[in-house]
């Protein structure tokens, strides 16, 4: 299927050499029982012919017919135990290895007309039935991540649509009861509502979902120095996240958000990871809006996480791009999904409702943790407008998921499963747009 790549298992420098040593133990196991079955037939046969004539001089004048027809019970020697003995043990096997099922997101981005459209008759807002559709898809992994686009705020008197988002903090509640595990969000919005917007954002996490790792975004220096480390399975991933800028300005305290502004500083920060974990992720907001392929800005930041020590790259925003192959300097492999477009949005073109789910196996072996497959899949964002309100269900599922009947009803033009799916491998292949 166009999207999937695969990665064998790296075999390390001492495998083939512990291989080789249980085999020749193995070889001389099988040698010695052997020899040691030769001796035994021949010390048995020895034996015999030097009783045999005597035997025969004794038992033949005296002993009765009888007896004569029911032969002696073999002689059990030591020599004929020995082979059973002295069998070579099986090799011991090797441990499984560790597994990560990890799946990623893109943008969560909620216009105005989301928010209108999760309001509730008494008041609030649920968001809930949007993500029903994908789920069971995040709760089937071990990590679940999505990209909140925009910042969470309190006030009502914040919500706003673009260009200076302020989404309600309900949006956090849907996410956290459809099973995500870690939210990023550092993105060229996140400074929308300025400082107010952060502060809301990072207080609500902390206070209702603790357990949800958030990345990007902090209100606190000491949040800021504060390294994302999740184990799972028995693998310890670290987690950074950074966006090539903001749209609302700049914060007076430059730790409020993650931001690709020098080598050497993020170079630093890949270091500690490196040290506190054994497999490094970098979650990076960049690209130009609109462009099927990564510039020059992705590619060069890629290669500098790479090199660095990340492990995994997954970038954004709002159009899906290609996951490509990347070899880092000291000669690791890795893949880099440069975009995951959009999930759930009301934009209005079709290639912004398409998206794409970054899925991804890390294992960690005798040789280190790696990423043993992954693979990129293509989401839709099913928009239906609701005749009985005049606003908008939003169903954001796997493009496997999306059938004709659906797309039939979808609010946007130029939807049809055919065509999302044939963008999609356009996009791949490098020859869309």
């Amino acid at each position: 299927m166009a999207g999937r790549f695969s990665r064998k298992k790296r075999t390390g420098g001492t495998s083939w050499l512990l291989g080789l040593v249980l085999m020749l133990l193995l070889v001389g196991a099988i040698v010695l029982g052997a020899s040691w079955v030769l001796r035994a037939a021949k010390s048995v046969g020895a034996q015999d012919a030097q009783k045999e004539p005597e035997t025969a001089q004794q038992a033949a004048p005296e002993a009765p017919a009888a007896q004569q027809s029911v032969p002696a019970a073999p002689e059990i020697t030591q020599a004929d135990s020995a082979p059973e003995q002295t069998q070579a043990l099986p090799a011991e096997q090797e441990p499984e290895p560790a597994r990560v099922r990890l799946m990623a997101l893109g943008d969560n981005l909620i216009h105005n007309t989301v928010y209108w459209s999760a309001e509730l008759p008494g008041g609030g807002y649920d968001f809930t039935p949007f993500y029903a559709a994908i789920a069971p898809v995040v709760q089937s992994y071990d990590l679940a991540c999505i990209n909140q686009e925009t910042i969470l705020v309190s006030a009502p008197a914040l919500y706003a649509n673009y260009p200076s988002f302020g989404s309600p903090v309900q949006v956090a509640d849907a996410l956290a009861q459809t099973g995500f595990s870690v939210i990023t969000g550092a993105t060229n919005h996140c400074f929308d509502k300025g400082e107010t917007g952060i502060l809301d954002t990072c207080r609500y996490w902390r206070e209702h979902y603790p357990e949800i790792t958030t990345l990007g975004i902090h209100d606190s220096q000491e949040d800021a120095q504060t390294l994302r480390v999740v184990e799972k399975n028995g693998i310890r991933i670290a987690m950074l996240n950074y966006t090539y800028g903001l749209n609302g300005g700049a914060p007076g305290n430059a730790w409020m958000v993650d931001r690709f502004v020098t080598f050497d500083a993020v170079q630093d920060d890949l270091t500690r990871a490196k040290e506190a974990s054994d497999f490094v992720i970098v979650f990076a907001h960049w690209g130009e809006e609109g462009t099927f392929r990564p510039n020059d800005y992705e590619r060069t930041w890629a290669q500098v996480l790479a090199d660095g020590g990340a492990d995994l790259i997954i970038g954004g925003p709002h159009v899906v791009q290609p996951a490509r192959m990347l070899m880092a300097q000291d000669g690791r492999e890795e893949p880099v999904f440069y975009s995951l477009g959009n999930f759930l949005s009301h934009q209005t073109s079709p290639e912004n409702m398409l998206g794409g789910m970054a899925s991804v196996t890390i294992c960690m072996d005798e040789t280190g943790a790696y990423v043993e497959d992954y693979e990129l899949l293509p989401t839709i964002n099913l928009i239906t407008k609701n005749p009985n309100t005049g606003w908008y269900n939003y169903s954001p599922m796997l493009l496997s998921d999306y059938t004709p009947e659906l797309a039939a009803t979808h609010h946007i033009p130029g939807c049809s499963v055919d065509a999302i799916q044939t963008l999609f491998d356009q996009i791949i292949s490098g020859t869309a747009g």
